[in-house]
């Protein structure tokens, strides 16, 4: 056996609603549910999450993001950990709504969380950086930036001014990749850019910071095709690494064929995806305790957090 990282979850209401569930172990679902994450999980990530044209099941699916979050607590957490035998879980923020702080503090309870940091969108350029920096020193491995969420466009000045001080850490850059919608028409406007999530703008950011190791979440987005375009806009820059985030098996192989094995870092996307199903399809894919599965579940992402 060998270790195993998810490289990508979230912990508690990374929404704007901003509920304090991480420490509250009653928090379930409404009776008579119908939670289309999961389910798309236990199809293994085979065929349609939904069908865009069938507004019920737009709604849905809004809907259940909220509702999927205000479940995602501590203990939870840990059970899932614990019976998929996760070494260790990288925890993503969405400032202004979820931060740093309240990762680590999670951390110091459940010791298998490693704490990101990322972008507190309330700051000017000129203090941004003095905060990421701030929280590298008090043990963040590594930036998370989600433009969309946090209204950020990948241009920003705010954002530049982020990488070139987190540039001097070694460590890495996540940004979420893809262009989606998490609120109802009423609160999209206010809380959300989807367009920031185009996959061109995070080969844009790439490009300018050829130093930092760059991750795109979702491997360039869920639609269709986006690492592809990921692939060949990237073409001549080394510091491209990509998630497995709701691929399937055949998903999976692809990213390795597509970005090589030393590049796929393994993520289940907590609360959107199962730990348990993530795990399997992972060794579905590349062998079950294989040397190849040991790089996709655990070197790959070890190196890029400087852990080995």
């Amino acid at each position: 056996m060998h270790k195993i990282i998810d490289f990508h979850s979230h912990l508690g209401d990374i929404f704007m609603y901003r509920k304090n569930v991480i420490y509250d172990p009653c928090t379930k679902l409404p009776a008579g549910s119908y939670d289309p994450f999961d389910q798309h999980a236990l199809d293994r990530f085979e065929g349609p999450f939904l069908d865009p044209n069938k507004p019920e099941e737009v709604k849905n699916v809004i809907d259940m993001t909220a509702l999927v979050s205000w479940t995602c607590t501590l203990e939870r957490l840990t059970r899932h950990l614990d019976a998929s035998n996760i070494t260790n879980v990288c925890m993503y923020p969405v400032a202004p709504n979820i931060f740093f702080e309240d990762y680590l503090a999670a951390s110091k309870i459940e010791t298998r969380i490693i704490p990101f940091t990322c972008i507190d969108p309330r700051l000017s350029p000129e203090q941004v950086g003095e905060q990421v920096l701030r929280d590298y020193h008090r043990g963040a491995k590594g930036l998370k930036i989600h433009p969309i969420l946090q209204k950020l466009s990948l241009s920003d000045a705010r954002v530049i001014a982020a990488l070139e001080a987190w540039e001097q850490t070694g460590l890495c850059v996540v940004s979420h990749t893809g262009i989606n919608s998490y609120y109802p028409p009423a609160l999209s406007v206010d809380n959300e850019v989807p367009e920031n999530g185009d996959v061109k703008y995070f080969i844009e950011l790439a490009k300018k910071f050829p130093k930092i190791p760059m991750v795109a979440a979702h491997a360039g987005g869920l639609t269709g095709g986006e690492e592809d375009i990921l692939s060949e806009g990237m073409k001549g820059y080394d510091n491209l690494w990509v998630d497995t985030t709701f691929r399937s098996v055949d998903g999976m192989k692809k990213l390795v064929k597509v970005f090589g094995e030393d590049r796929v870092l393994f993520g289940v996307d907590r609360p959107f995806s199962r730990t348990d199903t993530s795990v399997e399809i992972c060794f579905e894919a590349f062998g079950q305790w294989t040397a190849l599965s040991e790089k996709i579940m655990y070197t790959n992402a070890a190196k890029i957090m400087q852990m080995i």
